[in-house]
């Protein structure tokens, strides 16, 4: 593969990703129509600079203002996500096909190496929003924010609450967060997997374990003995795991 081939594979992955996402939104909230005019409208917004998306590769995974709600930190990310996909898409469309036709073969590398470098960076971005976008929307659709906030729980109740959405939220990573290849191995996975789940704790107050290492042990642990994530994770993974050993016990009488 030359660099242009990695170049196309990023639009490949970008133009993937943004599909993805559209595909994902909830079916009541927005229709093929809809799709297609958010699409288009985030294309004229670049290309008429009315939005810088070189501005959002500062923001990132940033703690949302004091009182905002859980949808428009939702909204956000959504957004973001789908205009750095689409920045990539444009990137490669207009700036790198152009820098190609026009320029002289000897002046291109310099070019196209910028070029790239900017592909790369909103298509890590876009990533990154992608990722927060999917794993809010599951905190909401948990509704485990609503109800702890009535204050009306027990604490076991809450305790099992909590349970039941990091399973989720790792279930949700391990299909849709596979790295090109696949998982590189459960503890891998569940390290990755903690390190974004941990920032989104830090910048939201998710009801998740504080420490990292806490929470990367947590998530391997439930990899490994829970089978629905163990499915999970076979279906996304290299190497599949395999079911643990149960042992039985035996009494020996002599």
């Amino acid at each position: 593969m030359d660099t242009y081939d990695a170049w196309q594979a990023i639009h490949e992955r970008a133009s993937e990703l943004v599909d993805h996402l559209l595909h994902e939104q909830p079916a009541h909230e927005v229709d093929a129509i809809d799709q297609q005019e958010q699409v288009l409208a985030v294309v004229k917004q670049i290309v008429e600079g009315t939005v810088k998306p070189r501005d959002d590769w500062a923001l990132l995974i940033r703690p949302a203002q004091k009182g905002a709600k859980l949808d428009a930190k939702i909204t956000h990310h959504f957004d973001v996500a789908v205009r750095q996909g689409m920045f990539v898409i444009c990137l490669f469309e207009n700036d790198m096909l152009k820098t190609r036709e026009n320029i002289k073969p000897t002046l291109q590398p310099g070019r196209l190496h910028a070029i790239g470098t900017d592909m790369l960076t909103a298509f890590g971005c876009a990533q990154q929003h992608a990722t927060a976008w999917r794993l809010l929307k599951d905190v909401r659709d948990k509704s485990f924010v609503t109800r702890s906030a009535q204050g009306v729980k027990a604490n076991q109740e809450i305790k099992d609450e909590r349970e039941v959405l990091l399973r989720g939220l790792v279930k949700g990573a391990l299909t849709k967060e596979r790295p090109a290849g696949g998982w590189q191995g459960h503890v891998r996975a569940a390290q990755t997997i903690a390190a974004t789940l941990f920032t989104l704790t830090q910048a939201y107050q998710l009801p998740l374990p504080d420490n990292e290492d806490v929470l990367s042990e947590k998530i391997e642990k439930l990899i490994f003995s829970e089978s629905s994530l163990r499915k999970a994770y076979n279906e996304s993974a290299k190497e599949p795991l395999q079911e643990p050993v149960k042992l039985r016990k035996v009494n020996i009488h002599f």
